[in-house]
């Protein structure tokens, strides 16, 4: 679990935290939020990579303050843009890593060279990291932080970088570890819809403040009200649709060209598709996406 008691944090006199509480226990999480909302700040701080100013935060029962070394022995984490050395090839990197949290050296080469294997870095083992692509470091920036299985890991964008396959596939693989090993993974993305593939738990932040917290069953079975689009054939059918809607109260009615969007409830919905039967109506967010534009007024970038 994370548990984070009235945490107050300013970068010089910008405040980003005043008073936040936070205790989250799920298994992949999803934290969001606006580029700006504080999100890697804050785990830079459950990490003790910055200290708060007032407040307490702790990561399995352990003060972070106060029992720094033994909280980091058991987390990992990959940050956007992270850099790695590069006097040392990947594999001995990774076998370093898995040797400081506990691996013996024959367990620490052989999980290291399964995940260069399991994310198509075998043949570049022996390079080091600045002569991978782009994608390339993405990926080895999760292994590295997942080697060893520790107890928490921290993703900060992970599929950044990554073409649709490897996307997919990563995050397929991350939350299967999850799972199997009784992992606690905490993942930082803008791309809502692979969090909503994969998360049990969503945070969401915005500006300094938690504005919702759920487990994702919860918010996927909410009837909220969320933009529709659909796309008509001649402005005539727009017209007609638009009159249509207007009589059955619809909100939000909005026509761009031959495209008509409105916004509606499921149950909304389901009374809006029998009467303009025969039009193919489809949502222009994800339901995530959707409820973080309603909570906070505004759309991630």
């Amino acid at each position: 679990m994370i548990n984070i008691k009235s945490l107050s944090f300013s970068y010089g006199k910008k405040p980003v935290y005043k008073d936040f509480d936070l205790f989250v226990d799920g298994t992949v999480i999803g934290m969001i939020g606006q580029n700006g909302a504080g999100k890697t700040t804050l785990v830079n701080i459950i990490l003790g990579l910055l200290l708060p100013s007032q407040g307490s935060v702790s990561v399995n029962g352990l003060d972070v303050k106060d029992e720094r070394r033994a909280v980091l022995k058991m987390v990992g984490a990959s940050f956007e843009d992270s850099e790695f050395p590069g006097w040392i090839s990947l594999l001995d990197y990774l076998v370093f890593v898995a040797q400081v949290r506990g691996l013996s050296r024959a367990d620490a080469e052989k999980e290291a060279n399964a995940l260069l294997d399991r994310f198509d870095l075998t043949e570049y083992k022996d390079k080091n990291f600045q002569k991978l692509s782009a994608g390339m470091k993405q990926k080895f920036g999760i292994a590295q932080a997942i080697i060893g299985h520790p107890k928490y890991i921290f993703l900060d964008e992970p599929t950044a970088n990554l073409d649709v396959r490897a996307r997919a596939e990563i995050l397929e693989y991350i939350h299967d570890l999850a799972w199997e090993k009784g992992l606690k993974v905490v993942i930082l993305s803008h791309i809502l819809h692979d969090l909503e593939r994969i998360c049990d738990t969503v945070v969401m932040i915005h500006g300094g403040r938690l504005v919702l917290q759920s487990s994702m069953d919860e918010l996927l079975s909410s009837d909220i009200s969320r933009v529709y689009r659909l796309r008509c054939k001649s402005q005539t059918e727009v017209n007609d649709l638009v009159g249509q809607l207007k009589s059955l109260h619809v909100k939000g009615i909005i026509t761009k060209g031959i495209t008509l969007e409105f916004s509606a409830t499921n149950k909304e919905l389901r009374e809006i598709e029998q009467v303009i039967g025969g039009h193919t109506v489809s949502p222009t967010r994800s339901t995530l996406e959707q409820i973080f534009v309603n909570r906070t007024g505004g759309e991630l970038h």
